[in-house]
C-alpha cells in the first residue's frame, strides 16, 4: 500500500479514475481536523482552498494510511507525507474543475439541489429531507452553505470531466487481445547466480600486500572497521546453566508452593555436591537447554528475563543462585564463566581487516571473471547450461513464470531486467548478458515457452479491456493535468502556502 501511495502523482490521478461514480459522496466526508481560519491555503486560478476543505481531504488520506498500516501508523512520522499528498490531490481536483469549465461543462442549480436532496443521512423518521440537520452539518463541516455548494459543484465538474475523458479512452479489441497474449504467456527458465560477496577459499595471507593496503588505502580499512563495529565492541558476557521448574500462569497458591518446594529440592541437591548438569537433565523443564545440562551458552545483558539477567550478572562464577522467579517459573542459576567487556581498537585489528579487504576483492574479481567467461561461452554458441557446468556453477530451474511488474522469481528475487530479456528469448536460447541483482550476478536461459490459452484470453477479455481503458484514461489525465499545472504555475495562478499547511 505504501509503495502505491508514495508514487504520488499517478496514484492521485488513479483516485479520479476509480472514483468516477462516487466523487459527490467522497466530497461529503467527515469533518476536517484543521481549525477554522480565513486564509486560503491553496489558490488555483479562481479557486481558493481554505482549511475546512483541505482538512477534509487530509483526514481522508490519513484514514487510508491508518487502514493500510494499522497499529504501525504514526501520525507524526507521516505528517509531512500526508501534507504533500493532500496538497497534490487538492490541486489536481481544482485544476480538473477549471478545465471542465473551460470545456463548457456546468452544474445547473437544479442538478445540485437534486443531489443534495438524495443524501440519505439527512432523512427524518418520515423519510423527508431534514433541512435543519443538513444546515447544522454544513455549518460544522464547511463553515457556510455557500462554501458547501461551491465545493460540491467542483466535485460534480470533476466527475463530468472524467466522463468526457473516459469517452476518449478507446481500446480496440486487437489491443486487448495483444495485451492478454503478452500477460498470459509463460516461460520456464534456468539461471546461474554468482555472489560477488562470497569468500574466496584458499586465499593466502600476504603480509607485504597487507602493508601496502595500510599504506595506501587506510581509509578503506577504517570504513570496514566502522561497518563491523559490533564485532570489536563486545560487552560483558556470562555463560550460565539453569534449572527451570515451570509455574503455570493460572496456578493457585497451593500449586505454586508445591512447585517452589520442588525447585528448592533441586537447588539443595546441587548445594549438597551433585553435578549441576546432571540435576538439570533430570529436573529442568526448559526443553531446549535440558539436554545440554541446562547450558545457555554466553549471553549479554538484556537477553534474558530481567530478574534472571540481574542475578546471572551479579553472582560470581562457580556460584549457585537463590531461587529466581520469572514469568516462566523458578530458576536455579549456575554461572560457569564471565567475559569482561572488550573493545578492540582499530590498531588491534587493522591488519586482519586489510586481509579481509584483499580477500573480498579477490573473491569479487574472480566472480566477475567467471561470469565473463560464462557470458563469452554463451556468446560463442554454448547454452548457459553447458557454460555454467563447465565453470562448476549451480543451475536453478524455475517453474512456469508469467510477466510481473517487479520481475520477481523465486530464489532470485526482484529481477525485472532479467525477466524482460528472458521473455524476448526463444525456447532453448540463452542470453549473454550478465544481470546485477544486489551483490549477485545472474545469467539466464529459456527452457520452454507456452503461449496464452485462448480460453483464458476469452475469460479475461472484458476485465482486461476495462484495465487498459482506465490505464489510458490515467495517462490522458496525467498529461492534461501536468500541462495545465505547469501553465498555471508559470502564470502565477497556482499558489500553495506550505507554511500555513505545515502549521
Amino acid at each position: 500500500m505504501l509503495d502505491v501511495i508514495r508514487r504520488g502523482q499517478r496514484w492521485v490521478t488513479a483516485i479520479f479514475v476509480v472514483g468516477i461514480g462516487s466523487v459527490f459522496v467522497f466530497y461529503l466526508g467527515g469533518g476536517g481536523g484543521i481549525q477554522r481560519g480565513g486564509d486560503a491555503l491553496i489558490q488555483v486560478g479562481e479557486i481558493r482552498i481554505d482549511n475546512y476543505e483541505y482538512g477534509r481531504f487530509r483526514d481522508q488520506q490519513e484514514q487510508r494510511y491508518r487502514d493500510a498500516l494499522g497499529e504501525q501508523f504514526d501520525a507524526r512520522k507521516y505528517r509531512d507525507t500526508l501534507d504533500d499528498l493532500t496538497t497534490r490531490l487538492v490541486v489536481e481536483r481544482a485544476i480538473m474543475a477549471l478545465e471542465a469549465k473551460a470545456l463548457g461543462l456546468s452544474v445547473p442549480k437544479q442538478e445540485l439541489e437534486r443531489q443534495i436532496l438524495e443524501i440519505g443521512g439527512f432523512r427524518n423518521a418520515a423519510g423527508r429531507f431534514d433541512k435543519q440537520a443538513f444546515d447544522n452539518w454544513v455549518g460544522r463541516t464547511y463553515g457556510s452553505e455557500r462554501a458547501f455548494r461551491e465545493q460540491q459543484s467542483r466535485a460534480v465538474l470533476v466527475t463530468k470531466l472524467i466522463r468526457v475523458i473516459r469517452a476518449q479512452a478507446v481500446v480496440s479489441d486487437g489491443e486487448v487481445r495483444t495485451a492478454l497474449k503478452r500477460k498470459l504467456e509463460e516461460i520456464r527458465i534456468v539461471t546461474t547466480v554468482l555472489d560477488t560477496s562470497e569468500v574466496l577459499e584458499g586465499y593466502e595471507r600476504d603480509e607485504q600486500a597487507i602493508a601496502a593496503v595500510l599504506a595506501t588505502r587506510v581509509e578503506d580499512v577504517r570504513a570496514l572497521y566502522e561497518a563491523r563495529q559490533d564485532e570489536f565492541d563486545v560487552p560483558e558476557q556470562t555463560r550460565a546453566r539453569h534449572i527451570l521448574v515451570r509455574v503455570p500462569p493460572n496456578a493457585d497458591e497451593a500449586t505454586r508452593a508445591e512447585l517452589k518446594a520442588k525447585a528448592r529440592a533441586a537447588q539443595q541437591r546441587v548445594l549438597d555436591g551433585e553435578d549441576f548438569a546432571a540435576v538439570a537433565k533430570q529436573v529442568s523443564e526448559d526443553p531446549e537447554a535440558k539436554a545440554n545440562g541446562g547450558d545457555l551458552g554466553f549471553f549479554k545483558r538484556g537477553q534474558m528475563a530481567p530478574a534472571f539477567d540481574t542475578v546471572a550478572f551479579a553472582i560470581e562464577p562457580g556460584t549457585v543462585s537463590e531461587l529466581v522467579k520469572t514469568d516462566f517459573g523458578y530458576h536455579i542459576i549456575w554461572v560457569e564463566e564471565r567475559k569482561a567487556a572488550q573493545v578492540r581498537t582499530f590498531d588491534d585489528v587493522k591488519r586482519d581487516l586489510a586481509f579481509d579487504l584483499l580477500s573480498s576483492e579477490a573473491a569479487r574479481d574472480e566472480t566477475l571473471a567467471q561470469a565473463a567467461r560464462i557470458a563469452d561461452a554463451v556468446r560463442g554458441g554454448q547454452s548457459l547450461e553447458a557454460a555454467a557446468r563447465a565453470e562448476e556453477r549451480t543451475l536453478n530451474r524455475s517453474g512456469w513464470l508469467r510477466r510481473r511488474p517487479d520481475g520477481y522469481v523465486l530464489g532470485l528475487g526482484a529481477s525485472p531486467e532479467l525477466m524482460a530479456v528472458a521473455f524476448t528469448l526463444e525456447a532453448g536460447q540463452s542470453s549473454d548478458r550478465t544481470f546485477k541483482i544486489g551483490d549477485r550476478l545472474a545469467l539466464v536461459q529459456v527452457l520452454e515457452r507456452q503461449q496464452a490459452d485462448p480460453d483464458e484470453i476469452e475469460q479475461q477479455l472484458q476485465a482486461e479491456r476495462e484495465r487498459l481503458r482506465n490505464q489510458k484514461m490515467t495517462r490522458l489525465l496525467d498529461t492534461w493535468v501536468n500541462e495545465r499545472r505547469n501553465q498555471l504555475a508559470k502564470e502565477g495562478e497556482l499558489v500553495v502556502d506550505m507554511d500555513l499547511i505545515r502549521g
